[in-house]
């Protein structure tokens, strides 16, 4: 039988990559696919809920405005039957393996809330998917001119690969970026889904930093793994997507103002 687990995917103008997506997810063997599969489209102009719709068994839910991620997955979620839930974005593609790795890991792993795969790119390269909590500075060094300072570098990795470039066996992070995040069972009645404060960005960091205050881990498990284009149609124009991430950032440290101060030492990373 299928694992007991619901894909959700929120589109915006997603067309040219939703059907990689929706691929990628058919003609796998049982104990390597999902029970169901839930679009949810943000009222995309590109024909990206039809896409989605001529799939067999694909359940699409049609927003009628763009409610950001957070909002449209967690719609998703409110309609689907799976226990466990894996929220993937659009342009993702999972890797052979993938949903039956995360399955064993969280069957074996009873306090886990939030698992990640491994991200590759095009190319085959490992992607930054597991990072430390971010403070004002790093997220001031990744998105101004004060990135290409000489000691920004340093810095910046520390952050953006807190496990190196070739993590090997599963580890505890602080958050996992919001490409593909699967929401355990009892992370989902203990921890809940994405808040919905967030437009766009840090409803992923948000999320641990739930998980963790609640006493569940936070998990990367580098043996499953999907591939990303890294797109960002959400976002709209070229000056969107910062200040989405300013905005979010605000409202996660207006929410845990704890974090301004505790950054990185909130938990730590280790792996087991």
């Amino acid at each position: 039988m299928p694992i007991d687990l619901s894909v959700v995917i929120t589109t915006f103008n997603s067309s040219s990559t939703i059907r990689a997506a929706l691929d990628s997810l058919q003609g796998r063997a049982s104990t390597d696919s999902a029970s169901e599969v839930i679009v949810v489209d943000n009222h995309s102009s590109d024909g990206s809920a039809d896409a989605a719709a001529s799939y067999d068994g694909v359940t699409v839910v049609r927003n009628a405005a763009n409610e950001g991620l957070a909002r449209a997955n967690n719609r998703g979620a409110a309609v689907a039957s799976g226990r466990s839930l894996f929220f993937i974005n659009p342009d993702v593609v999972v890797l052979p393996g993938c949903l039956r790795d995360l399955s064993s890991f969280e069957t074996g792993n009873a306090g886990s809330a939030l698992l990640g795969p491994a991200t590759l790119d095009d190319g085959g390269a490992m992607i930054s998917s597991a990072r430390s909590f971010p403070t004002p500075l790093d997220i001031a060094l990744r998105r101004s001119p004060l990135g290409r300072l000489p000691l920004a570098g340093a810095r910046l990795r520390s952050h953006m690969w807190p496990l190196g470039r070739n993590p090997g066996a599963p580890a505890r992070v602080d958050w996992l970026v919001g490409a593909a995040i699967w929401l355990t069972a009892a992370g989902r009645d203990r921890v809940g889904l994405m808040s919905e404060r967030f437009f766009l960005y840090f409803e992923d960091v948000e999320w641990a930093w739930r998980a963790h205050s609640r006493g569940m881990g936070v998990w990367l498990v580098p043996d499953a793994r999907v591939r990303h284009e890294c797109r960002r149609e959400s976002a709209g124009g070229l000056r969107m997507p910062l200040w989405h991430h300013l905005r979010s950032m605000l409202i996660f440290y207006s929410g845990h103002p704890s974090a301004l101060t505790r950054g990185r030492k909130r938990r730590g990373i280790a792996a087991t």
